[in-house]
């Protein structure tokens, strides 16, 4: 088990392995104030692909002192300097709920046409196999199994894997619902500046929130054991590191939370132009 809290070494590059639907806008535009553009690599569009990144020269891929995007455990092999990951976890229901409505809203989507075009509701659409991400899919990508084990298929191996992976190869591991506490204690970890962000407003998952039935539930917990089992744990180390910064952190957090609603507009300004730079 990792040091709790201790700082990343400066020849570090630092991996965020992000979960689909856990950490959202604000934290990536947290993560471009701290790098240059040239230090930083999103895996996202078609043109900064993971096989783009992989087929790099080793040269420019030993520049990159932040790689983010989703995949799975496993991508510091193609990382020519010593690298640590971090990542954020969400409650598995809440997560399914939003990732069920922006598979519906979002045409680019591998599954939008199969949910829209067969109709699928929340609770078939987990039920239907179609995609891995909704079984169990953090304890997937976090165990490095997230395509090779068969839907339904993961079981106590991949749990104690992840697990594993959690406290000896992440510097960090936050969670979406404790957000601002996860990046007070992370902060230090990464050596970032300012973390103060924009509060913006969100595309609310109310397709998603209304297909919630008891049965949807029922559907998601029954697929989700693992991912439920592997929160759990880092819910618990999450608040043995708040428990040993003290009653400071809670003066802290208090502090942070005024301090980042009156920031809020001058912050959205300087993201808005960093965004301009990094498409430049």
């Amino acid at each position: 088990m990792r040091d709790f809290l201790t700082p990343v070494p400066s020849d570090h590059t630092i991996i965020f392995l992000h979960i689909p639907k856990t950490a959202g806008t604000s934290l990536h535009r947290i993560i471009k104030r701290q790098y240059r553009p040239a230090h930083l690599y999103h895996v996202g569009s078609s043109a900064d692909s993971l096989p783009a990144f992989q087929q790099l020269p080793i040269n420019q891929r030993a520049r990159i002192r932040f790689l983010m995007g989703h995949f799975e455990m496993g991508v510091d092999a193609y990382v020519p300097r010593p690298s640590t990951y971090f990542t954020v976890l969400r409650d598995p229901v809440s997560r399914i709920v939003s990732y069920y409505a922006h598979v519906r809203r979002d045409p680019d989507h591998y599954c939008h046409e199969v949910v829209n075009g067969r109709q699928l509701d929340l609770e078939a659409f987990v039920r239907s196999g179609v995609d891995v991400m909704v079984d169990n899919g953090q304890t997937r990508m976090i165990a490095g199994v997230l395509y090779s084990v068969p839907f339904g298929q993961c079981g106590p191996e991949e749990l104690e894997t992840a697990r594993r992976n959690l406290g000896q190869r992440f510097a960090f591991v936050g969670l979406t619902e404790q957000f601002d506490q996860s990046l007070l204690l992370m902060q230090p970890v990464f050596r970032w500046r300012s973390v103060y962000y924009a509060r913006r407003n969100v595309t609310p998952d109310s397709d998603g929130k209304q297909a919630l039935t008891a049965a949807a539930r029922e559907a998601i917990l029954e697929a989700n054991q693992l991912d439920i089992a592997l929160y759990s744990f880092a819910a618990e180390r999450l608040a043995a590191q708040m428990a040993r910064e003290g009653e400071k952190f809670a003066w802290r957090y208090h502090t942070f939370q005024q301090r980042n609603r009156r920031l809020s507009p001058v912050v959205h300004l300087v993201d808005e132009l960093l965004i301009r730079l990094f498409r430049s």
